[in-house]
């Protein structure tokens, strides 16, 4: 029922201002659940993420990741980890429907935003980050997708390594745990069927990632800094494809391993 003293505006600040109040008990409910330990209850872990809006499980779990996930890697370990099966399909709607959050008057502290391309800010719609990361960390060089991908593998292997210590509670141990077997085989590890040496895979893959991690990081510094003048819908969403040209599309800039 609209009151006679209602007005769009005043409804608006009022929305805004619970919106900030839930992000705040959302935060705090998260610290202390970090110190809590979790119950083996594989059903409340499976009813409480299929009650949560799935931008929040999404963005929950980058914040655990620390580094952006391709859609299929969420999927994965959202499944296995956390007992919520996502559609494929359901993450290109949740990237509209998070595009037009941000178009509307309801700002959120945090969107779901996808990875830039380093040499025209265009958005990489499979890779998913958090907009409160650093921009350099969103922007993804010609050799980060292959990074990226044995990053998200490191993290998928780790969850599972806490589930079997009991560090952690899982919906399907088993299931995380062939995820990771998958995202190891995937790296290039040799992968043994029932056999999870976790240690090993990890170290293998921290080898792999060092030998280009100094080149990566150099070009996605540089290629920040070249697109930080962008509209921030465009540095959250993307640039519409030639929409910009930037330092890396032209023969003349170079890659910190041709300075060399």
């Amino acid at each position: 029922m609209i009151r006679p003293n209602d007005d769009l505006e005043s409804i608006r600040a009022e929305e805004e201002q619970l919106e900030r109040r839930l992000e705040e008990l959302r935060n705090r409910r998260a610290a202390l659940e970090e110190k809590t330990p979790a119950k083996p209850a594989v059903t409340t872990t499976s009813k409480k993420s299929s009650a949560r809006p799935l931008r929040d499980v999404v963005l929950e779990v980058l914040g655990e990741a620390r580094v952006p996930l391709n859609s299929l890697l969420l999927a994965s370990v959202i499944r296995a980890w956390l007992g919520r099966t996502v559609p494929s399909s359901r993450f290109g709607t949740l990237s509209i429907d998070e595009t037009k959050s941000y178009d509307s008057s309801r700002p959120r502290p945090v969107y779901l935003c996808h990875c830039l391309t380093w040499d025209r800010g265009e958005a990489v719609k499979r890779f998913w980050a958090r907009s409160d990361w650093a921009l350099m960390d969103r922007v993804m060089g010609p050799m980060s997708g292959r990074l990226l991908f044995m990053k998200g593998a490191a993290w998928a292997i780790r969850l599972a390594k806490a589930v079997d210590a009991g560090d952690l509670i899982a919906a399907d141990p088993d299931v995380l745990r062939y995820v990771a077997a998958d995202q190891a085989r995937d790296a290039g590890m040799i992968v043994k069927r029932g056999n999870f040496p976790f240690d090993e895979w990890l170290e293998a893959i921290s080898t792999a990632i060092s030998r280009h991690e100094a080149d990566d990081v150099a070009i996605r510094q540089a290629a920040a800094a070249d697109i930080s003048h962008l509209p921030e819908r465009a540095l959250l969403f993307g640039a519409p494809a030639g929409f910009v040209s930037l330092p890396g599309s032209h023969k003349d800039w170079r890659s910190a391993r041709d300075e060399r």
